[in-house]
């Protein structure tokens, strides 16, 4: 269990996740490409810049894993994963679904997840052996058990080519709303906080890295879902992981008979 003093922090790094990307928001923000072609901002550089400051200064022992300036001591007992801006797309376009990740890492098992999205003022966060909850309200996932009455999300069809291309077709005509699209796309991070909060019950992603992902499993998790590999073995913390998220225990087997009958 994670003691109080360590929670109350993880919010006050979000606080300063959510104080930069306002200042940020929808004006100008020095957008660059890495050398992926993926946009980067002022605001993901300041915001890693400034919750690693906060880090070194507050838990010098601890370890950080950030998706702009690389890893600190990756090995250590304590470990802060950073998502500084996760649907930065969807931030330089002015859509208030992007979202800044924080998690902790304790001997290597995520404990705790920050999905913090600052311009609606919406948290969710979910700690190992607590729960989950947004704004300070306890959620759980729906009771979705088939896949037929499955509300699926998933952040584009680009990322599924090959094999990962016909599992995802296979996947989104069986799901509820296939007849007029079948899918709700683009929500990134944000799409993970519905699922926890009852209104989307299934994701597929073919390859994501650890800051994309880490602080999303204990919000799942401890809101009443399962979130695997595709192989449904539990994730590692490392990147190209192709995931599945689903809102029950029997939905997510049934998904993963689809997936490896394929």
């Amino acid at each position: 269990m994670l003691n109080q003093e360590i929670i109350n922090f993880a919010n006050h790094l979000a606080d300063i996740a959510s104080e930069i990307s306002k200042k940020y928001y929808r004006i100008e923000n020095g957008e660059i490409a890495k050398d992926d072609d993926s946009p980067v901002t002022k605001a993901d550089r300041e915001i890693e810049e400034k919750i690693r400051q906060e880090i070194f200064k507050n838990y010098p022992t601890h370890g950080i894993i950030g998706e702009e300036y690389g890893n600190h001591q990756e090995n250590a007992e304590y470990v802060w994963i950073i998502d500084p801006i996760d649907g930065t797309s969807s931030f330089i376009v002015g859509r208030p679904i992007f979202g800044n990740l924080i998690s902790l890492v304790v001997r290597g098992k995520v404990l705790l997840g920050i999905i913090n999205q600052p311009i609606n003022s919406e948290r969710w966060i979910g700690i190992e052996g607590s729960g989950s909850w947004f704004n300070g309200s306890k959620i759980k996932t729906r009771n979705c058990q088939k896949i037929s009455e499955a509300v699926l999300s998933s952040s584009s069809p680009f990322f599924f080519k090959d094999f990962n291309k016909e599992v995802f077709e296979k996947i989104c005509a069986l799901t509820k709303y296939q007849k007029i699209g079948g899918v709700v796309y683009g929500g990134d991070c944000y799409a993970y906080g519905c699922l926890a909060s009852g209104f989307v019950d299934l994701i597929i992603e073919p390859g994501l890295k650890v800051y994309d992902f880490a602080s999303h499993i204990p919000i799942i998790k401890n809101a009443g879902g399962v979130i695997t590999d595709w192989e449904g073995n539990e994730l590692k913390l490392e990147s190209n992981v192709r995931l599945v998220a689903s809102a029950t225990p029997k939905l997510h087997e049934e998904v993963l008979k689809i997936i490896n009958s394929i």
